[in-house]
């Protein structure tokens, strides 16, 4: 093991708390004997790439469609499942003229991929009611619900999705006649929101061919069926019907990766892929099921560097490979979360710093020197809990996104591991040591 070391006269050793070992004090250490103030920064870190069984997406409050290939997680495509309920006011004049129907969609800004050129949606009804299954509470990417393969409604959209404007997509003027005529004639099944749901099942909006996945509010306001029709008496009166989102936890988001001819083709859960496998890098992408797991098997080694020794501080840095964040965006933050060996996380098990306030990496992103954007994280408490840990105690660390980010975002990163040349991964461990 190398190390840096940094002799210390013992003076200076009174600004250090005292040592945990019993009938041992930095404090009151003898005359003659010497200590050494350690950075060891070549602990072995075990870095691999793994796969949870379920990514759950519901309730995030952003419905996200399109889709788009990267080079190292496939080809990727989302759509966004939601319900819609009846008018709050619903009577129509009997000279009413049905005009169209149309879904409108309010961008939230977010988006992934090449914004660029035109990208198509395609809404579909649902021949299944949308609603939560028996022992669930929450809904999940990999879910599928049945749908007419006919869509109500395809376009195509040059979107801007920072400028805030709505996108239009007209649906097919069968459907809105028959919802036109069905209020009109006040008939049973849009009697009540229970009864249309029966009939009106759901939604599902996603792309076809598209180059990027755009996020959009999954709101009542800004997410919903608009009924245009118009009254004439002396003059034309256009008028319109909102079907608004309901149920906002039951919209949930649903991905598809293929990562045929990629470095994660063969990750499923389990094990994972360490990173000796898909040359010295790690891949994150919460959304589509890749997370990093790190392990650190070299800390109890650090009890035979001497008797009396205690971790002062330990630091984890992590370097994402330059050139796979030129265009995708890195995640702003990332928690470390304590898991056991089935990279399990309980939740609220998010590594805290000194303050007990919970981390997110503190990105530092250098674009003038790559190999300095880091991620960091004060693991003080982490390692002086593992140094002396067994099979029943020992916890790993999974790197992945807030909760509120889980199931929302597909923000991706490819991380450097221990052995990588350039954007190494280090555990750095400030080391006091008394011989």
């Amino acid at each position: 093991m190398q190390l840096q070391t940094i002799f210390l006269g013992i003076a200076a050793v009174c600004f250090f708390p005292a040592c945990d070992k019993a009938g041992f004090s930095y404090e009151n250490a003898a005359g003659g004997g010497n200590v050494q103030y350690t950075l060891i920064d070549t602990l072995s870190i075990n870095m691999r790439t793994v796969q949870p069984d379920s990514v759950a997406s519901s309730g995030t409050g952003m419905a996200l469609a399109g889709g788009y290939r990267d080079a190292y997680f496939g080809n990727i495509t989302t759509g966004s499942y939601f319900r819609v309920a009846l008018p709050d006011s619903r009577e129509i004049d009997d000279k009413a003229v049905f005009d169209s129907i149309e879904l409108v969609m309010r961008p939230t800004g977010y988006s992934y991929g090449d914004t660029l050129p035109p990208q198509t949606f395609r809404l579909h009804q649902l021949t299944q009611p949308l609603e939560l299954p028996e022992e669930y509470t929450v809904l999940f990417t990999h879910m599928r619900w049945p749908y007419n393969n006919t869509p109500l409604g395809v376009q195509q959209f040059d979107i801007r999705p920072t400028s805030g404007e709505r996108l239009h997509l007209r649906l097919a003027d069968s459907k809105g006649i028959e919802l036109f005529n069905m209020l009109k004639d006040d008939v049973t099944d849009v009697s009540t929101d229970d009864l249309f749901h029966e009939y009106f099942k759901g939604l599902y909006l996603t792309g076809s061919n598209n180059t990027a996945v755009f996020g959009f509010e999954a709101k009542d306001s800004s997410l919903y069926l608009r009924l245009h029709y118009h009254v004439v008496t002396h003059e034309k009166e256009e008028k319109y019907l909102d079907f608004l989102l309901s149920k906002p936890g039951l919209q949930y988001n649903t991905v598809q990766a293929d990562r045929s001819g990629t470095p994660l083709a063969a990750l499923k859960p389990g094990t994972g892929l360490y990173t000796a496998e898909t040359n010295n890098m790690a891949y994150l992408q919460s959304l589509t099921g890749a997370l990093v797991r790190m392990d650190f098997p070299s800390l109890p080694s650090l009890q035979e560097l001497g008797r009396y020794g205690r971790i002062m501080r330990a630091e984890l840095v992590l370097r994402p490979v330059t050139g796979t964040y030129a265009r995708e965006a890195l995640p702003p933050q990332l928690n470390l979360g304590l898991a056991d060996n089935f990279h399990y996380i309980a939740p609220g098990d998010s590594l805290a710093a000194g303050t007990g306030t919970v981390q997110h990496g503190a990105l530092s992103v250098d674009k003038l020197y790559p190999e300095n954007t880091v991620y960091t994280y004060d693991v003080t408490e982490y390692c002086k809990a593992m140094i002396n840990a067994d099979s029943y105690t020992y916890r790993g660390l999974v790197l992945c996104p807030p909760p509120g980010a889980y199931g929302a975002q597909l923000n991706r990163l490819v991380l450097g591991d221990g052995r990588n040349s350039k954007y190494r991964a280090q555990l750095k461990i400030y080391y006091l040591l008394y011989q």
